[in-house]
């Protein structure tokens, strides 16, 4: 779909519930803590520095660097506008400047910044970016900056593709070198101690096919001492060479991820092929340097929504810094730091592509999961608050079942299919799955869905078994259809193309296990 080249992180092809300014909650009092910036990093000699930006001038330097103009959301619900005003972006005492602000803006809502359609926002921000102006294919980039805080708050260093090549986002990838959210607020971070502060800086790639068949493969990080990155500058850089990316702050190297764990699928000729060596990170990226404000990742973490008694806040930019490598400037090899104890994210490797015949989906039984899914289908989860696992699992008496555990309140689990029609199921067809809750929050309900692209949607309630307890679970589905999307009232699944043939939404804490997932007629 290649009207989303700008979405950002975290979207899948399941509901978001986003939320929005939580203006009637109580927060804690958010403040900045004494410096703790750390020392500049200096790369190895290896590296040669090809592009630059220490903002030593009284002004933006528009040869490096454009202003997207637009209130459209980021394509996450977030809740800025970007405008090019000096009140939201300038050059000061040898830094760049990124402000956000609590203040209205009416603007185009369209990502380019063109549609006549206008959008009303509550907050303004910024979003700069070097496209056509500084574009690279490998390298190492580093961005020395001072991280803003508070709920909400959602700064980004990032890169994009610059021609698309492979498709829109996220065919094509996208490489996040640092964000962050909610940076001083309690944290939610699984098994943390009640009040801890949230430090976690997050390193990520999107890729896979197109929105919302992407993909992503994330590391998150602490620094050490317990120091947070909005109180003080610390140096975020990435290092890009053929089949390897290695993310670093200061002069710590905490992850690395290969091209067997990443890849790019399209279709060419009308046919799904997988691109060809490291695709889709072997074509040129630019910067980008925006901070955002909610959104279906920081409204739906830590404290939730946004606090509007934090702004404005400023994500500050001491220098942007590209090197190429000395040794191999083709491949970008030879000129790797690289340090033993950071984490190798193992990532996705591209899935085989299968092309489903003339009797896929048909009755009268269709398998979703025995011991294991259906070649056709992928496992996937919506997880904006990384609260989802799931795992395939041994257990006594039924050989493999899906365990699913989430701790938070927002997220899925589900199966993608080919674009199926499945309009013969609806005449006495009934989705069928065994269900154990192991255990489960007060509050927590469970939702099934299935559904054809957001907000072509259908949901129905499932009654919570007794805990401890395997029970079949049968689910007409002509009624589930016709029952529609409760969060998008109006909408429901395409029945003649769905995508998401099986979803399993708890809506708070719980940890179950499924089995025997099948379509049945009777």
């Amino acid at each position: 779909m290649t009207n989303f080249p700008y979405r950002r992180a975290l979207v899948a092809a399941a509901v978001v519930t986003a939320v929005a300014g939580c203006e009637s909650k109580v927060y804690q009092p958010v403040t900045a803590g004494p410096d703790t910036s750390a020392p500049m990093v200096r790369p190895s000699s290896d590296w040669t520095l090809v592009w630059n930006d220490e903002f030593s001038g009284d002004a933006i330097d528009k040869s490096k660097w454009s202003h997207e103009e637009n209130c459209y959301g980021g394509g996450n619900a977030e809740r800025q506008c970007y405008t090019d005003r000096e009140v939201n972006s300038f050059v000061e005492d040898g830094k760049l400047h990124i402000v956000a602000r609590d203040y209205q803006f009416t603007g185009p809502s369209d990502p380019q910044g063109q549609s006549r359609h206008m959008a009303t926002l509550p907050f303004t921000s910024a979003r700069l970016r070097t496209m056509n102006k500084g574009d690279w294919k490998y390298g190492r980039f580093e961005v020395r900056a001072k991280l803003p805080f508070g709920q909400g708050t959602w700064p980004a260093i990032w890169m994009l593709p610059t021609d698309y090549v492979f498709g829109g986002w996220a065919a094509s990838g996208e490489i996040d070198i640092v964000e962050a959210v909610n940076l001083k607020t309690a944290t939610d971070e699984l098994g943390a101690e009640a009040g801890k502060e949230e430090a976690r800086i997050h390193g990520t790639i999107h890729y896979g096919r197109e929105w919302p068949d992407n993909v992503s493969t994330a590391a998150e990080y602490h620094l050490p001492n317990h120091v947070n990155p909005a109180d003080g500058f610390h140096t975020y850089s990435l290092e890009w060479e053929k089949d390897e990316m290695r993310w670093y702050i200061d002069d710590i190297h905490y992850a690395t991820q290969r091209s067997d764990g990443w890849y790019s699928q399209y279709k060419e000729g009308g046919r799904w092929v997988t691109g060809e060596s490291d695709a889709p990170f072997n074509q040129r990226f630019h910067m980008i340097l925006n901070l955002a404000i909610g959104g279906s990742w920081a409204s739906n973490a830590n404290e939730g929504g946004i606090d509007p008694s934090i702004f404005p806040q400023t994500m500050e930019v001491d220098f942007v810094r590209v090197y190429e490598c000395s040794k191999d400037r083709e491949t970008g090899k030879g000129c790797a730091t690289v340090q033993d104890s950071a984490q190798f994210i193992a990532g996705t490797p591209a899935p085989e592509i299968i092309i489903p015949g003339p009797d896929y989906a048909t009755g009268p039984e269709f398998v979703l999961f025995g011991d294991k899914p259906d070649k056709h289908l992928r496992s996937k989860e919506y997880d904006p608050q990384f609260k989802i696992y799931t795992e395939t699992k041994p257990v006594e008496g039924r050989g493999d079942v899906l365990a699913m555990k989430k701790t938070g309140e927002i997220g899925n689990f589900y199966f993608e299919s080919p674009e199926v029609n499945m309009g013969e199921w609806m005449q006495g067809g009934e989705l069928v799955f065994d269900l154990l809750v192991e255990e489960k929050a007060p509050e927590s309900n469970i939702l099934v869905r299935v559904d054809s692209g957001w907000p072509a949607s259908s949901d129905i309630d499932v009654e919570v078994p007794p805990l401890g307890q395997w029970t079949e679970v049968r689910i007409n589905f002509a009624e589930l259809i016709e029952n529609g999307n409760r969060f998008a009232p109006g909408s429901k699944a395409n029945v003649e193309g769905l995508k998401n043939i099986f979803v399993m939404e708890p809506t708070g804490p719980m940890v179950l296990q499924i089995d025997n997932i099948r379509y049945e007629k009777k």
